[in-house]
């Protein structure tokens, strides 16, 4: 039971959290993250030029013009449910088969603060992406 409120309380923290400024070592960390797991589509700058998307049969996104195509608004949470699998993004499969989010759990299986390490990945990954914002 204390270790179910200790989560919850965790998680509460790290949402809170989403919502402030980043630091440069997260958008490091961010950066390692997002080279690792979206760069193969995505390309390093974000535009949609990576080395696989000429193989994909749909046209990979331009992760730098989401901020333009929100009305200048950076949607970080959607951003962050496409890469955990909350949210069905046509390329990355459907819910019962997130790319990240699943590959991100299987990871931090076993570890201490397991959920809140899988949910630190795709944050820490949008919150890079939010970099590239033309």
């Amino acid at each position: 039971m204390k270790s179910r409120v200790l989560v919850s309380a965790l998680l509460i923290f790290f949402f809170l959290a989403i919502r402030g400024t980043v630091g440069a070592g997260e958008v490091d960390a961010g950066r390692e993250l997002y080279i690792q797991y979206c760069s193969s589509c995505h390309g390093e700058n974000g535009r949609g030029n990576g080395p696989v998307s000429v193989y994909l049969k749909i046209k990979v996104p331009d992760l730098t013009l989401l901020r333009k195509n929100n009305k200048g608004m950076y949607p970080t949470d959607d951003v962050m449910s496409a890469i955990d699998g909350r949210r069905t993004v046509q390329g990355h499969g459907d819910r019962k088969m997130p790319v990240w989010g699943e590959v991100f759990r299987k990871e931090a299986e076993g570890g201490k603060y397991a959920e809140l390490q899988a949910l630190l990945k795709p944050k820490l990954i949008a919150e890079y992406v939010a970099t590239l914002q033309r």
